[in-house]
């Protein structure tokens, strides 16, 4: 029989889910269409190699690699060489702006100047990588008590590892009190999303200069300051289009927006569909 060469159409992980872990085990060689997710994802290769499209830049991870992917992000993966073995765990962003309060851990979900895509990892680290996969697989499944709590503590032991062995993959040249005034408004943006939101409003909010906030947000977030506002609006459109049944008027109103030709717009441009087809394709639709 020969090679079994296919393409596959990879449903959104569940918005719902705070966190979801799996292993899997790929034994043909695959093309995934583009992802439109909407949560964080870490991506650790036990065997074989895949090669990820994120942002215009290809990634190719392979054995004792480790990739991380911003949820902000669409990606795409155009090759996938079999055997295909890894681990990969997805988070909601409250799980980083809720739980793990150090910029510096949280940073390396951000696509920054500093950012160098695939992580090697030495042996002795991939193994105690792979017991932490092994609980965030465990406690997903099962969902006992604390288990957020636990896969947030299990994240951050990652992240720890990670900056060990790879510090210059991390903001750390950075001013600390820059790095806590810019993640402070970050997560201030994360969680005031739908309320009108300027430059000048979030610096006078905040006690600093406007140009001050914009210049440091770029450089430490990899976003201009109103790019990261829509960014992070469109990820909550996306949700709600995932699993509720609002119409694009209603879900428009509740990112913020008061346009809806212009939301509509920045959606499209986003996620090269609209509204209506995203509802339409992944509404109660999705695999892992």
């Amino acid at each position: 029989m020969g090679e079994n060469n296919s393409t596959t159409q990879i449903g959104t992980i569940h918005s719902k889910d705070f966190a979801h872990a799996y292993y899997d085990e790929s034994h043909r060689n695959a093309a995934l269409t583009r992802h439109h997710h909407t949560q964080n994802e870490v991506i650790f290769v036990k065997e074989g190699q895949c090669t990820f499209d994120i942002a215009g830049e290809s990634y190719t991870i392979r054995k004792n690699q480790i990739l991380l992917i911003s949820a902000l992000e669409n990606h795409s993966t155009h090759s996938m060489c079999r055997p295909y073995h890894r681990y990969v765990f997805v988070s909601s962003m409250d799980l980083c702006s809720d739980y793990i309060h150090d910029p510096v851990m949280a940073s390396a979900f951000i696509r920054s100047n500093h950012y160098r895509g695939v992580i090697d990892l030495t042996q002795e680290t991939a193994d105690e990588i792979e017991g932490y996969f092994k609980i965030l697989v465990s406690e997903t499944a099962n969902h006992k008590i604390k288990w957020k709590e636990r896969c947030a503590t299990t994240l951050f032991n990652i992240l720890i590892l990670l900056y060990r062995d790879n510090p210059e993959l991390f903001i750390i040249e950075k001013n600390p009190e820059d790095l806590n005034v810019i993640f402070s408004i970050k997560d201030y943006i994360d969680h005031n999303y739908s309320q009108p939101l300027s430059l000048e409003s979030v610096a006078q909010h905040f006690y600093i200069n406007k140009y001050y906030l914009s210049h440091q947000f770029k450089e430490i977030v990899g976003y201009g300051f109103k790019k990261y506002i829509q960014l992070i609006r469109i990820n909550k459109a996306k949700i709600l289009l995932q699993n509720t049944n609002l119409t694009v008027n209603e879900i428009c109103t509740k990112i913020g927006y008061d346009n809806i030709n212009y939301f509509i717009r920045l959606f499209k441009e986003k996620e090269e569909l609209t509204p209506y087809q995203y509802h339409k394709m992944y509404y109660k639709n999705y695999s892992l």
